[in-house]
């Protein structure tokens, strides 16, 4: 457990905490679109499974925030899945706190944490806003992985957006291929179910070099 100077009380979610489970999976629901949102048995099951930290952030006794990270198994990168900060309580420094502590919580910077992030190169409507997130990421020190077009795999059947990865805590300049190789096939298979030699990780590799930069 972690409490700032402001009384931001930060800790990890145990799996009896119902009460506290369902603060977090409400504010969850009304985070995420469907196309990104598990379902609540998926993230029950989830929260008692080793690998993940379910990240609690309270104000006087409320919750404000959260974020899921998923420790992967090779044990040199985490994937931060989910984060999430209460409408009311944005613009604040909660945000950046907890992804802060999620860090710390899965012993970074010796572990990487990975950010999937929504990509700002579709010129639309929210396309500012996408932007403003990974400027968001960028200012808490993370780089992106450079021309790497994350295909996430859906959740559920809807298909997800258009994503990028972004690696917070990097103590390097430079990622070698066969590292990026396994990052991206234990999140297909840790996170999201999916088979080591999905076709779709050899394409994401595909236009990658042996030394991947981190911009």
């Amino acid at each position: 457990m972690e409490t700032s100077p402001s009384g931001l009380v930060l800790k990890r979610l145990q799996p009896s905490s119902e009460l506290e489970f369902t603060d977090l999976l409400s504010l969850y629901e009304e985070a995420f679109p469907c196309s990104e949102r598990k379902p609540a048995d998926v993230l029950r099951r989830m929260l008692a499974t080793e690998q993940y930290y379910f990240l609690l952030a309270t104000k006087d006794e409320v919750t404000v925030g959260f974020a899921i990270v998923c420790v992967l198994s090779g044990g040199t990168a985490a994937l931060l899945e989910y984060m999430a900060v209460a409408p009311s309580q944005r613009r604040r420094g909660i945000g950046g706190q907890i992804v802060l502590a999620a860090a710390r919580a899965v012993d970074a910077p010796s572990v990487t944490l990975l950010l999937e992030v929504e990509s700002d190169l579709i010129d639309d409507p929210d396309r500012l806003l996408r932007t403003r997130r990974k400027q968001f990421y960028r200012a808490l020190g993370a780089l992106e992985l450079r021309n790497l077009s994350w295909s996430m795999p859906p959740v559920i059947a809807a298909s997800p957006p258009a994503m990028e990865m972004m690696a917070l805590s990097a103590i390097v300049d430079f990622v070698p291929r066969h590292q990026v190789r396994q990052w991206l096939t234990e999140i297909y298979v840790d996170v999201y179910g999916q088979s080591a030699d999905d076709p779709r990780i050899d394409l994401m590799l595909r236009a990658l070099p042996e030394e991947v930069e981190l911009v």
